[in-house]
Formats: structure tokens, sequence, C-alpha cells
């Protein structure tokens, strides 16, 4: 008799086991086709906002948005890896990400709009280190 209960038991628990991880698993799904939208539409307000203050054409525009999308992807990345590197791979990485982003703006905007996006670019990255620091905390 005890074997027949053990045997529900065990029978009850990993079915319990296996709802959660399905739900875990749909959880997770949602969550990265969320990201992917946050992504898009974050890649949107930034070519926006850089078309505004640069006064870029619309496939300057475009160029752009693919640029933040490919900027933001590889950072989420990095963010996902995080756990498995130290903390100067984790810079230098980062820093690989955006010497590769300054380079596509390079191309992307003429030199006078270059010179003026670099220092708001630089003051953005500062604030989101900031901000990003503060929530670890």
């Amino acid at each position: 008799m005890r074997y027949i209960i053990l045997l529900i038991a065990v029978f009850l628990s990993s079915a319990a086991l296996a709802q959660e991880k399905e739900k875990m698993n749909e959880s997770h799904e949602s969550n990265m086709m969320k990201q992917e939208i946050d992504h898009e539409a974050r890649a949107m307000i930034y070519a926006d906002k850089m078309a505004t203050r640069l006064g870029l054409s619309m496939e300057q525009k475009e160029m752009i948005e693919k640029a933040e999308m490919k900027r933001l992807d590889k950072e989420q990345k990095l963010m996902i890896d995080m756990m498995s590197k130290s903390d100067a791979q984790m810079e230098a990485h980062y820093k690989k990400v955006e010497d590769e982003f300054n380079s596509e703006m390079k191309d992307i905007l003429t030199n006078a709009q270059y010179e003026r996006w670099k220092p708001m670019h630089e003051r953005e990255m500062k604030m989101h280190h900031k901000n990003m620091y503060n929530h670890q905390n």
C-alpha cells in the first residue's frame, strides 16, 4: 500500500513539475517577444529623435533604426552571457559593440551630423550606464 501511495505522490509531483516547466517556457517566450517589440520601439524612437536633432534624410533614419536594433540585440545577448564572463570580458565585449555602432553611425551620417551626434550619444551612454548600475543595487 505504501508503494502505491508513494507512486501516486511521485506521479502527481512530476505532473506538477511538467506544468510548471511549461508555464515557464510560455513566460520566457512571451518575455522574448516583448523584448523584441521593445527593441523595435526603442530603435524607432531613437531614429526619430536623431532625425529631428540632426536633420536626417529618410534613408539615414531607416539605416539608424536598423543599426540601433542591431546594437540593442547585441547588448541583450551580452546581458545573457554576463553570468559566464568576468567583468573585464564584459567590458571588452561591450566596448566592441559600441565601437561597431559608432562605426556604423559614422558611415550613415555626414561628417557634420556625426560631430553633433557623438557628444549626444556619449551623454546618453553615461546615463544608460548610471541607470543600469543604480537598478542593480
